[in-house]
């Protein structure tokens, strides 16, 4: 009977005039993707669910393995696109976040991303048609960083918009929405805002951001370090990452109420959520929230954590790796698991990972000629002359001598400090290898 229904298929596949039969109905296009989506997870076991949710990051965390037997390959998490295609050689490179809030100007950020997507996009194409799914080559994007620069003492203040969560929004969304695209059916990359939540003070003062603990108002969590993300869901973000710090005492990787109950519930997000890397590890040796990894594990996915960028892949390193031993003790529920594992392949449906080669993704085959193309030099010329910020040299009575010109008082100057021979970070966090 199976076999007569698969001959009548491709029969009337072959009469209709499409030679196109997909050997599984989540490669079928013309399916809601919600129907193929959960064709995909009703086919994994318990092991690859666990696997999935398990290798999100850097190193020997990712990429998430492949499912050989629904002929599925690995995929790569972890790509930066702050100022640019981050990590995988020749890239544009654009002005930083700061930079660019300095800009005030929606429609060139919008620009600057979607130029960056495209070159994502294109080197993604590339690496994988070579096997590859090394680190910074997938296109789910670790950008914008939406949090808020209240203490200049903060080492990622460079990467922010600022200190004001409307600028914080507004050119928040101007990222998402030109990183992914306007395509009504498939996304460029995806967009991630981070770090999901009330994150951004001094390094260890008084405690490390690996254990700090953020004790906030609900009236301040709401009109100041909850805005710009809930600008990012609304403007379409399929993900966002969970922030090392604690919330009023609760892991914001572990935080229920942040996860789900403000994200999911109030925002009806639809994407994944994302661990800072090795977060879900502090949950047991940094916060002493949890007792074990096994606890860990089930608390990180029963708040609404889908994926875990870790700092190793052995199970005793690796949070999620336990996952299958908490629904063994009752911990957590396949279900809820599948739902985690629902929202990772969900977005890389809408990627198009899934679709015959010859499908209307108008994103499919972006050469690599795009990379560092006049367009984009052109693009990124235009930010960083906005991006300047002229001082006004004007004494109005101040008791200190105007310093401005200093070309008119200083003949040399003096750059002291680590960090002048470490081109990386006088560059910035997160800046292209090769810079135009």
């Amino acid at each position: 009977m199976e076999l007569l229904l698969v001959f009548s298929l491709v029969f009337s596949s072959l009469a209709l005039g499409n030679s196109y039969v997909p050997e599984f109905p989540f490669r079928d296009p013309s399916l809601p993707i919600e129907e193929r989506v959960k064709d995909i997870v009703d086919r994994l076991t318990l092991a690859q669910l666990v696997e999935q949710m398990a290798h999100g990051g850097a190193g020997n965390n990712g990429p998430a393995p492949g499912i050989p037997d629904l002929n599925i390959k690995p995929y790569q998490w972890g790509t930066e696109c702050l100022s640019g295609d981050v990590g995988a050689g020749d890239a544009t490179s654009f002005p930083m976040s700061i930079g660019m809030a300095a800009t005030f100007n929606y429609d060139l950020l919008k620009q600057v991303s979607n130029a960056t997507a495209y070159e994502v996009r294109a080197k993604n194409t590339a690496a994988v048609l070579n096997g590859s799914y090394a680190f910074h080559t997938g296109l789910s994007c670790w950008s914008p960083v939406l949090n808020i620069m209240r203490d200049p003492r903060w080492g990622r203040n460079q990467e922010t918009y600022g200190e004001d969560p409307y600028l914080s929004s507004y050119l928040g969304q101007a990222f998402v929405t030109g990183l992914q695209g306007d395509d009504p059916t498939y996304v460029i990359a995806n967009a991630g805002c981070k770090h999901f939540d009330v994150h951004g003070g001094p390094e260890d003062t008084p405690v490390p951001r690996f254990s700090f603990d953020a004790n906030v108002t609900m009236r301040d969590w709401r009109m100041t370090f909850l805005p710009q993300f809930k600008a990012c869901v609304e403007a379409g973000a399929l993900s966002l990452m969970c922030s090392y710090n604690r919330i009023n005492g609760v892991p914001a990787c572990a935080n229920k109420k942040l996860l789900t109950d403000i994200l999911r519930n109030e925002w009806n997000f639809k994407g994944y959520v994302v661990s800072d890397q090795g977060a879900l590890e502090n949950i047991v040796t940094q916060h002493h929230y949890a007792p074990d990894f096994v606890t860990a594990a089930a608390e990180a996915a029963n708040a609404g954590t889908c994926l875990e960028d870790g700092n190793s892949e052995d199970k005793d390193g690796n949070v999620f790796e336990n996952l299958d031993d908490a629904v063994e003790k009752g911990l957590v529920s396949v279900d809820t698991l599948k739902d985690a594992v629902s929202r990772l392949f969900y977005v890389r449906t809408k990627l198009g990972e899934f679709d015959p080669p010859d499908n209307n993704n108008p994103y499919a085959n972006i050469p690599l000629s795009i990379i560092q193309s006049d367009t984009h030099i052109k693009i990124a010329l235009q930010a960083a002359m906005e991006s300047i910020v002229l001082m006004k040299n004007e004494f109005n009575g101040s008791p200190f001598l105007p310093l401005l010109p200093l070309a008119n008082k200083f003949k040399r100057a003096c750059v002291v400090g680590p960090f002048i021979k470490n081109p990386d970070t006088m560059f910035g966090d997160y800046s292209p290898t090769m810079m135009v």
